[in-house]
């Protein structure tokens, strides 16, 4: 509990603070219903770039919310932190992701194995932004 407490104060404290990793809870406009989440981190070894990540519950999938959340979030970090080359990471097969990535205007850069976050070991796709 005392772990979990420790990791909410610090993304409170980096939100509040303006500065990475950010990390977000995404609700529904109209009634403030949780329906997933989004994070901005650097890329490792390089202030200039960041890796964004989101996620919308099964529930909600479907109604656009992921297309309608990267480009916020993309416009986002490219105003507030000056940030314009962006990175998406998906599991190969989420093709989902897929086309919410494509349809925000990112590039297929390259295809990557044995990373630590492949849970299944079918290789990320990564696509890039530069805006």
């Amino acid at each position: 509990m005392e772990e979990t407490k420790g990791a909410i104060k610090f993304y409170v404290d980096c939100v509040n603070g303006k500065h990475l990793p950010y990390v977000l809870a995404v609700e529904l406009k109209e009634t403030g219903e949780l329906i997933g989440d989004t994070g901005v981190n650097e890329v490792e070894g390089n202030t200039d770039e960041v890796e964004i990540g989101y996620g919308i519950f099964k529930k909600y999938c479907g109604n656009g919310y992921a297309t309608e959340l990267l480009k916020a979030m993309t416009e986002f970090i490219r105003r507030t932190f000056g940030i314009n080359i962006l990175y998406g990471r998906v599991m190969r097969g989420n093709n989902a992701s897929v086309r919410v990535l494509e349809k925000n205007g990112y590039e297929f850069v390259k295809e990557e194995f044995g990373a630590e976050d492949d849970p299944y070991g079918n290789g990320m796709l990564i696509y890039k932004k530069e805006c």
